[in-house]
């Protein structure tokens, strides 16, 4: 570590820090990743300030070199004229606390008050314009209101401002009769003399390289929150025209069309599942810690090519697991493992032919059924993923690397059907893709896939052979189901067993529904229909299953 490096703590009131902000003097790094929270985080936030908890403590940084800025902060962005003149100043960086500081930034500055920037008006109401409820004592987000909600429920941007509280005071005192007003005047007091009192810690970090300054940062979060190690990595790799972080946003958002995203914050799952595809892009599985440590990765000298191949293959693989497999949600992906072996893939072949898409779906049904990754230890996974390599390079023949052919058992299936296990999820994938005759899925007339029951009151009936699965119906929302949709719309069908009517005779037999079920059904023999349906669906899937071999 340089010798010119220096770290010095202090604990100020958090105002102070925001205004700091305001005046340039701490500014936003441009390596810095994105804002990814979301209205839940900044309330919890404000939440843990209120009740004076923790939210622990900040990184700055204060280089002898100055970098780019980012204009966005929170709903802010800086002005151009202003972004120039702040890069100019060789100040202080925020290193660790971003995501909160940004979040306290466009809570509690008052718009008015915030010269230096513009507010995404639609952004600030959507995650940063919370109001404390004083008669609740909680914080809610803006929903408009009536005068009285007005006076009531306070917009958290006046906490640190003395003269607001003696606005909202006089406000309270007329609308509201003595006795009440006096709680919320005495509520609004404290809650605000709590955040006008709250301290943060603060470590400052002086001199150094980046690279030295993002160690200190690695090193002094070891034993606290995890840190994101693609961020890690955007920022050791950092340079004017690349960033990894901004390349797996990219990605993500190109993944949208396939709906293979999280529906919370671009931080989670699939941006992890991303970043371990880059790592295990150059040549060894990311389980293999040593060989694919990101900043052994970081150091190498194609590193931005292998990342810009890599974000382009992700949306590839996405593409393949939803037209060919039905994967129309991530959600209904078996293994993690498998988007990572087809990265992979398509790393290298970028346009499969109709053989090799043949070969890659057989292999997906295969790993998905045999629970692959699941029964080999992390040393075989790394063998089936050089195994799979050379399958890519045509040295190997088949992509399915078999240690011990024995051992690939189908496991049994459980009686409850959800998205929580290997064999429950490539089941639903089954029925799926049973119902659309295991045709190609196009995204442009799928807008996902719908789970309902046979018959809702299906506990009530013997169970003992069949399972719930036999009484789960799966199809996808495309446009051959069109009139499906709005057959259950027209009758408010909480199930489907209206489809077992006569009227449907001869129809719906991708769904495992028969005209012999119809019989039983009108004769109000509802095991039976059941047991038809347990044996039809044990009987395809068994033959699917051994075709796969």
């Amino acid at each position: 570590m340089s010798s010119l490096i220096n770290l010095t703590p202090s604990i100020k009131n958090f105002d102070q820090y925001l205004n700091d902000i305001n005046a340039g003097i701490i500014q936003i790094p441009e390596f810095q990743r994105d804002f990814v929270w979301d209205l839940e985080n900044v309330i919890n936030l404000l939440e843990s300030i209120k009740k004076n908890y923790p939210i622990g403590s900040f990184l700055f940084w204060k280089p002898d070199t100055s970098f780019n800025i980012s204009k966005n902060l929170g709903p802010y962005v800086l002005k151009d004229f202003v972004l120039d003149a702040f890069e100019k100043i060789n100040n202080v960086y925020i290193l660790d606390g971003y995501q909160r500081m940004s979040s306290l930034f466009g809570c509690l500055m008052n718009p008015n008050e915030v010269l230096n920037f513009e507010l995404n008006r639609n952004l600030f109401d959507r995650i940063f314009n919370v109001y404390y409820d004083l008669k609740d004592e909680c914080f809610v987000p803006n929903r408009g209101g009536n005068a009285e909600k007005e006076s009531c429920i306070v917009p958290v941007n006046v906490f640190l401002d003395y003269e607001a509280f003696l606005t909202y005071s006089e406000k309270i005192n007329k609308m509201y009769p003595i006795e009440e007003a006096k709680i919320f005047t005495d509520r609004l007091k404290r809650i605000i003399t709590t955040f006008m009192r709250y301290q943060m810690p603060v470590i400052e970090i002086s001199g150094g390289s980046l690279d030295e300054a993002i160690d200190i940062f690695t090193l002094l979060n070891k034993e606290g929150k995890a840190i994101s190690p693609d961020w890690i990595l955007s920022a050791k790799t950092y340079s004017s025209d690349f960033r990894m972080g901004d390349e797996i946003d990219n990605a993500l958002i190109r993944l949208e069309y396939y709906n293979f995203i999280d529906k919370k914050p671009k931080e989670l799952a699939v941006r992890e599942l991303i970043f371990r595809s880059i790592q295990s892009s150059f040549g060894d599985l990311y389980l293999d810690t040593k060989k694919t440590d990101i900043i052994t990765l970081s150091k190498k000298s194609d590193f931005v090519e292998v990342v810009l191949n890599t974000c382009q293959s992700v949306e590839f693989a996405a593409k393949f697991l939803y037209e060919q497999v039905g994967v129309v949600d991530n959600k209904l992906l078996p293994a993690n493992m498998q988007f990572i072996f087809l990265v992979e893939f398509f790393n290298h072949i970028k346009k499969p032919s109709i053989e090799q898409i043949s070969e890659l779906k057989k292999w997906f049904w295969q790993t998905a059924y045999f629970n692959y990754f699941t029964i080999f230890n992390p040393s075989k996974r790394k063998t089936a993923f050089q195994f799979f390599q050379n399958y890519i390079l045509r040295i190997q023949p088949i992509p399915l690397f078999m240690d011990k052919f024995d051992s690939f058992i189908v496991p049994e299936l459980s009686d409850k059907i959800n998205l929580s296990g290997v064999r429950s999820k490539v089941f639903m994938l089954f029925l799926l893709n049973y119902s659309n005759h295991f045709n190609e899925i196009n995204p442009e007339f799928c807008s996902g896939y719908k789970m309902m029951r046979l018959f809702n009151g299906f506990n009530k009936y013997d169970i003992s052979k069949s399972g719930e699965f036999t009484n789960t119906m799966l199809f996808y929302i495309n446009k051959e189901n069109i009139l499906l949709l709005d057959l259950i719309k027209k009758r408010k069908a909480t199930d489907l067993s209206f489809l077992l009517e006569i009227e449907f005779k001869g129809q719906y037999h991708e769904l495992f529904i028969t005209d012999e079920m119809r019989d039983y059904y009108l004769n109000d023999d509802i095991n039976k229909v059941l047991e038809i349906r347990f044996s039809a669906i044990q009987t395809a899937e068994k033959y699917f299953i051994e075709n796969l071999i």
